[in-house]
C-alpha cells in the first residue's frame, strides 16, 4: 500500500501578509521619484553659489570717503536734511577713525505750533521760534568705530552680498543758533524795529550710534548709519539760580550714502 504524500505548507506564522508586500511595494514606488527629484534639485544649485569663507572685501590699511544724505527724526521744532563728509582711514579690519563734517538746510518743523488759551493753535512764528533749541548749522566730529561683525547674505539665490555692522562713538564741535529769552526783544520793541536773528555759538558734545555697510565691489559700498548726537544749550526762559539753565539736547539723524575705498583694491594680507 502506497503511503500518502502530505505537502508541506508555510505556517501561517511564517507567511508574509499579502498586505505587507503591497505596502512595501507602494513605499518604494513613492520613495524613488522623490529620491531623484531631490538629487535633480541639489544639481540645480550645484556651481552656482561658491562657498565664500573668508572676508573678500577688506578694510585694514586702507582710506574711506563717503558722502550722506542727513535727515533729523525727533526734533519737534525743526528739521533739519544735511549733506555730510567722512574721511576716515582704518587700523584694522575692525577698528578705524574718521573725521566727519555735515551741514545743510534747517527748517521749522510742521509740529511747531502754539495753543494760545482762549484762542486756536497755529504755527509758531520766527521770533517764538528763537526761543527754542535744535537750529543746528553744522556738525564737526571725530569719530570712532568697532566693526565686530562681517556677514554674507544670500541674494535671490545666485548672488552673495557681503556687509558689515559698526558702533560708533565720536566727540563733536555742534554749531546753533543761539537761543533767546523773551527779554531779547524788548529793546527792539521799544524803537519800533523788528529784532536781528540771533548770532550763531558753539559748544562740544558727542554722538553714539550704529551702522552698517553693504559691498558692491572692492572699492564702493553703501552705508547706512543712525545717531543720537547730545549737547548742552542755555536757556534763558528757563531761570535756574538767576542765570539761563541748561538743557541737554538729543538730535537724532539718519544718514544714508555711498563710501569709496583707497586704494581701490584689497592690500595684500600681511
Amino acid at each position: 500500500m502506497t503511503p500518502a504524500r502530505h505537502r508541506t505548507e508555510p505556517s501561517p506564522r511564517h507567511r508574509p501578509p499579502l498586505c505587507a508586500l503591497a505596502l512595501a511595494a507602494l513605499l518604494g514606488a513613492l520613495l524613488a521619484p522623490a529620491r531623484g527629484a531631490a538629487q535633480s534639485k541639489s544639481d540645480a544649485f550645484a556651481g552656482k553659489i561658491p562657498p565664500v569663507s573668508a572676508s573678500l572685501f577688506r578694510k585694514a590699511g586702507r582710506f574711506e570717503l563717503g558722502l550722506s544724505g542727513n535727515i533729523s527724526v525727533n526734533d519737534a521744532f525743526y528739521s533739519k536734511r544735511f549733506g555730510g563728509v567722512k574721511l576716515g582711514y582704518h587700523l584694522t579690519e575692525s577698528m578705524s577713525a574718521h573725521l566727519v563734517v555735515a551741514g545743510g538746510l534747517v527748517t521749522k518743523a510742521g509740529s511747531a505750533v502754539v495753543c494760545p488759551s482762549g484762542q486756536g493753535c497755529h504755527a509758531a512764528s520766527e521770533r517764538q521760534m528763537w526761543q527754542v533749541p535744535g537750529r543746528i548749522n553744522t556738525l564737526t566730529g571725530l569719530e570712532f568705530a568697532w566693526a565686530p561683525v562681517y556677514g554674507k547674505l544670500n541674494a535671490f539665490s545666485e548672488q552673495v552680498g557681503h556687509f558689515d555692522l559698526s558702533i560708533l562713538v565720536g566727540a563733536d564741535w555742534i554749531r546753533y543758533q543761539k537761543v533767546v529769552g523773551s527779554a531779547y526783544f524788548t529793546p527792539y520793541d521799544n524803537l519800533g524795529q523788528d529784532a536781528p536773528k540771533p548770532p550763531s555759538v558753539a559748544t562740544f558734545g558727542g554722538h553714539v550710534g550704529l551702522g552698517a555697510r553693504f559691498f558692491f565691489a572692492e572699492w564702493i559700498a553703501a552705508r547706512l548709519e543712525v545717531k543720537d548726537y547730545l549737547y548742552r544749550v542755555p536757556i534763558p526762559n528757563w531761570q535756574e539760580g538767576g542765570s539761563a539753565k541748561k538743557d541737554l539736547q538729543n538730535q537724532l539723524f539718519t544718514e544714508l550714502g555711498v563710501t569709496f575705498f583707497f586704494p581701490l583694491h584689497n592690500r595684500p594680507v600681511q
